[in-house]
């Protein structure tokens, strides 16, 4: 464990990614914390390393050098990825990857079998309550391709939250979300870092997610050119506190 490392809930130190000639240097030595219950949004153009360092963070993808650290603890150490990565992270994508045969309660299931043991009727239980909580109890029973993109959405936003998680990374969450819906996600969203106290790390181009953040990270050329922490805080714009139907 590094000193910096013990001071936030997830720690990258010095990381680095190469595609897959050689030729691409997807992140040039990274290093970046985020702390237990604050919003941190990543912005920056095209092609600068915004999703690839979220998908070393979330544990989708291991760096070529440095070290992600998870409460203090490298993860390069542990041997368990895929169930640590269930239980302590949830993910929000921009195209949702909702099973299209699955009804949205059972789409939210599907990381609880990650989760700890919860009997068949437990499962069903706290989806539904996850899907009450989006505003989409009503359509529980609903398969994505009947649901609307802002219903997707919330789905998933259910789905990430399914294993109570510390920490929730959202890659572009309201980029295939019309300007209204892409409100009422995001009045959700922060809402739920709000009251869950989770740590939520974004990669976003819209300055509308980029306003509502603690901090906020500029990256250019695979390296954090701006951390956030050199002005004083972004003063948080207030989320709606009624879930709206989208």
């Amino acid at each position: 464990m590094t000193d910096a490392a013990a001071s936030y809930l997830l720690y990258a130190a010095g990381v680095r990614k190469t595609y897959p000639d050689g030729a691409v240097n997807a992140l040039n030595g990274v290093t970046l914390g985020v702390r237990e219950a604050e919003y941190v949004a990543i912005t920056g153009p095209s092609g600068c390393g915004k999703s690839t360092l979220l998908n070393l963070l979330g544990v989708l993808d291991r760096p070529d050098g440095g070290e992600v650290f998870f409460k203090g603890e490298p993860l390069s150490t542990r041997r368990d990825l895929d169930r640590f990565r269930a239980r302590q992270i949830g993910f929000v994508f921009q195209s949702f990857f909702l099973l299209p045969t699955l009804t949205a309660r059972e789409n939210v299931q599907v990381p609880m079998f990650e989760g700890p043991p919860l009997s068949a009727r437990e499962r069903a239980k706290k989806a539904d309550a996850l899907l009450d909580l989006v505003g989409m109890g009503k359509r529980a029973g609903h398969r994505p391709l009947q649901l609307s993109v802002g219903e997707r959405q919330r789905v998933a936003l259910a789905r990430a939250l399914a294993n109570d998680p510390a920490l929730l990374l959202a890659d572009e969450p309201t980029g295939n979300l019309d300007s209204e819906n892409a409100v009422r996600v995001l009045d959700l969203l922060t809402t739920l870092q709000k009251e869950r106290r989770l740590a939520l790390l974004v990669v976003t181009h819209s300055d509308d997610v980029a306003k509502r953040a603690d901090r906020v990270v500029r990256m250019k050329d695979g390296q954090v050119v701006d951390d956030g922490t050199s002005r004083a805080p972004v003063p948080r714009q207030a989320a709606s506190p009624q879930v709206s139907h989208v």
